[in-house]
């Protein structure tokens, strides 16, 4: 079991090295318009909350490692078809199906596997510190495949997701160095995976407390699915950054966030866990809300207190979920808890450019969301309390 936390590094390395970060949208527009781009995201998204729920169950029933393994496997399948794509449907393929699908079946998977890994050696006390390790790999993964990436889009267009490919081929193979921590597993079948998820979200909206703890993840949750999916790139635009500056921005933001990561273990300490849930969203709201008075350079800083924010934001949200759930349904309640966040985004994102319309531009609708998000959170806030 120690040997799968060593590899959970490697492995959410190897996953977030995102090497089309920052020139994903270029790529998508050389085969064809904005319509185009705008079809190609909002599939990726509706096919990823398909997926989620029943891949959640699957690493419940079958196993973290063979989950973890297929994730990888389709991932690199995907990066290299959508590399070499020679038509927009052979693109959309790829895109919606293998890299999806790999998606999902690593979504809450990997967080899962260390806890549970953690807990067969009786050290799950130390969950929060490895959580927070991993996140800044993660981040530190995407900041330097994203400088990479950038210069290889200039040699060959495919070329960021080719390199993707070979990278997530690496993490492949170090899937099968894993082992499966020892917690009750059922043969998968199509009744067991419809009791599974039945158990999971009997679970997140069961008990009183985990309810009103469900009811604000899923609310600060699904709006942050807003914020770092389409309002801060709006942003970061009408503050005036060239498609090369904003690259360089995003990936100086992981790379501070990353950094930010290593101290998150040492804030429990001093605080409660309630308190490390609300508080990043709340100054992610003040954060939007000043949009309007703030000129390009204090508009990067604040993208990087947002980022470190989510980070801290999401490290936590793991934390409490496996604090208060059991092995045999955590993957399950992570992945519905990650759909139960994405279903805003995937029926309204594509009134969001209306909205900025209406509102005056990314700035000033910034300003409204930020003011919305923290009346939401410190109301839904106010209610996390153990009875």
């Amino acid at each position: 079991m120690e040997r799968n936390v060593k590899i959970a590094y490697f492995l959410s390395f190897t996953f977030h090295s995102w090497f089309w970060m920052g020139n994903w949208i270029f790529y998508y527009l050389m085969f064809g318009g904005y319509v185009t781009v705008a079809m190609l995201d909002s599939g990726a998204l509706l096919a990823g909350l398909l997926y989620e729920i029943p891949t959640g169950a699957f690493a419940d029933l079958v196993g973290k490692k063979k989950t973890l393994t297929l994730a990888f496997l389709f991932l690199t399948i995907g990066n290299f078809l959508m590399g070499v794509s020679s038509s927009l449907w052979m693109l959309a393929g790829s895109l919606w199906f293998f890299i999806c699908l790999a998606y999902a079946f690593y979504s809450g998977t990997m967080e899962a596997l260390l806890y549970d890994s953690l807990k067969s050696l009786k050290r799950e006390d130390q969950f929060d510190r490895k959580m927070g390790s991993l996140g800044a790999v993660r981040l530190w993964a995407m900041a330097l495949s994203a400088i990479i990436g950038g210069v290889a889009f200039n040699y060959y267009p495919g070329l960021p997701y080719l390199l993707s490919g070979v990278v997530s081929l690496l993490g492949f193979v170090a899937c099968f160095l894993l082992v499966e921590p020892k917690v009750d597993t059922e043969k998968y079948s199509l009744k067991t995976f419809f009791i599974q998820n039945t158990k999971g979200i009997r679970v997140l909206f069961g008990d009183e407390y985990i309810k009103r703890l469900s009811w604000y993840l899923v609310v600060t949750g699904g709006m942050m699915v807003f914020i770092y999916n389409l309002l801060d790139d709006l942003l970061a635009v009408e503050y005036g950054f060239t498609p090369t500056t904003i690259s360089w921005l995003f990936s100086v933001a992981c790379l501070v966030a990353g950094v930010a990561t290593y101290f998150i273990p040492r804030w429990k300490i001093k605080m409660s866990l309630r308190k490390l849930l609300i508080l990043p969203i709340v100054i992610i709201a003040l954060c939007l809300a000043v949009s309007p008075i703030v000129g390009m350079w204090l508009s990067a800083l604040l993208l990087m207190i947002r980022v470190i924010g989510e980070s801290v934001y999401q490290n936590y949200t793991s934390v409490v979920i496996n604090e208060n759930t059991d092995s045999a349904v955590r993957a399950t309640i992570l992945s519905s808890l990650s759909l139960l966040r994405n279903i805003p985004y995937a029926l309204f994102g594509t009134f969001v450019g209306r909205a900025v319309s209406l509102a005056g531009g990314a700035k000033n609708f910034a300003m409204y969301y930020g003011i919305v998000l923290l009346v939401l959170a410190l109301w839904f806030g106010s209610k996390l309390r153990k009875v």
